[in-house]
């Protein structure tokens, strides 16, 4: 029998969890064409809820369509009618099982899909940059075989970005209020901010990427002041009862391997930042949460973030199984686990973990991102939707 602190009840900020095992963040691009949640969907995170998972973190979501705001080609919103109501089917799925669910908001910035931008716009950024990457999956043959699309395939770069005015600071900020207030009104129990890998937010905290000498950018300080600024306007938005988690992290999506080349210095001046916002917790999220690249003898990030803000923790990387679940919470590298590629291919990852017996786990694979395993109870899905993703497409709005 499974013994640890893995299967304890614990409060995170003002929710009860039955367990330390939260669902992470996920990309899938599964969302209908105008970004409302589907049946699919539903399914989909019902399969997780019903494994046993205490807390589900959606895929990242965009706020609203402006500014460079979506990321992805059939990325879900949360900024309509439909999109709303399309949530409440997910979040009262969820709820049946006894699972919490937070709604994760995404502003892309530099790394929007250049296909999802406007005719006439240019995505925005921290500062006037170009990002070197590519979108993801653009290059890769497998996707294109296993999503069943055919066509030319290349890699979709992205196109310079713009930084954004004191104006467009204000309106981002309460386009993420207004989708958090409808995330609440559709159910979820929460919102996290998504602060990290690549996006709008990462690209205000990345020294690397915010050039900027105004109030917004030069020290931890001001490259935290965005993302705090609109942490309080969601807590405005929402109230004090309701979950907000800020989830950070030191590389992106077109940075695999990046870091904060100050090291240990900025982390902890990161970790003051993080102490002063109005955020329940902090979701690190990483390949490896005890990689911090810059120096081998440096402890941790999370541990270093979690001592110095004082915040609760949910932790994220190379957590696959209960022995690398316990180390988390043996270091106090944080409070509750945040697994994900384990729980696309094992929905029932937390049974077969509590269960204490050995278990052959499957190597991760594209597929189970694709076809994951559902809760036919909600929906039997017999295939994704056809699907227009050529280099030239457009979103269909």
């Amino acid at each position: 029998m499974y013994s640890g602190k893995l299967f304890d009840n614990i409060n995170c900020g003002p929710l009860a969890l039955k367990n330390r095992i939260a669902m992470a963040p996920l990309t899938r691009q599964c969302a209908d064409d105008d970004g409302t949640p589907n049946d699919e969907m539903v399914a989909y995170y019902a399969r997780r809820a019903r494994g046993g998972i205490g807390l589900i973190i959606t895929e990242g979501t965009y706020p609203a369509d402006n500014l460079s705001g979506v990321g992805y080609l059939n990325q879900p919103g949360c900024e309509t009618d439909k999109h709303q109501a399309g949530w409440k089917k997910v979040a009262d799925a969820c709820h049946k099982h006894g699972a919490k669910i937070i709604l994760q908001l995404m502003h892309a910035g530099r790394v929007a899909d250049p296909r999802t931008i406007k005719e006439g716009e240019q995505p925005v950024s921290a500062s006037d940059t170009k990002s070197t990457g590519w979108v993801l999956y653009t290059d890769n043959d497998t996707e294109l075989h296993d999503r069943g699309l055919s066509g030319d395939w290349p890699q979709v770069n992205f196109p310079p970005a713009r930084s954004l005015t004191e104006d467009d600071l204000n309106a981002v900020a309460d386009d993420f209020a207004a989708a958090a207030k409808r995330a609440i009104d559709a159910g979820c129990d929460g919102v996290e901010v998504h602060g990290a890998n690549g996006y709008l937010l990462y690209q205000f905290t990345d020294p690397k990427q915010n050039l900027r000498t105004d109030a917004y950018g030069g020290s931890a300080e001001n490259n935290m002041r965005f993302p705090n600024m609109v942490v309080d306007r969601i807590r405005a938005a929402i109230g004090p009862d309701k979950l907000i988690s800020y989830r950070i992290s030191q590389d992106g999506v077109d940075d695999f391997t990046g870091f904060w080349e100050a090291g240990q210095s900025y982390v902890e001046a990161l970790g003051v930042e993080l102490g002063k916002m109005d955020a329940d917790v902090i979701h690190w999220s990483s390949f490896n949460w005890k990689d911090n690249r810059f120096d081998p003898s440096a402890p941790p990030v999370p541990v270093t973030l979690k001592k110095i803000s004082g915040k609760p923790f949910i932790t994220n990387g190379n957590i696959f199984d209960g022995a690398s679940a316990e180390d988390v919470f043996d270091q106090a590298a944080g409070d509750i686990v945040a697994v994900g590629r384990p729980t696309f291919a094992h929905p029932d990852w937390a049974y077969i973990v509590a269960s204490g017996m050995d278990y052959d786990w499957m190597e991760f694979d594209r597929k189970y991102v694709i076809k994951p395993a559902y809760d036919y109870t909600y929906a039997y899905p017999t295939g994704l939707p056809e699907r227009d993703w050529a280099p030239n497409a457009k979103m269909k709005r």
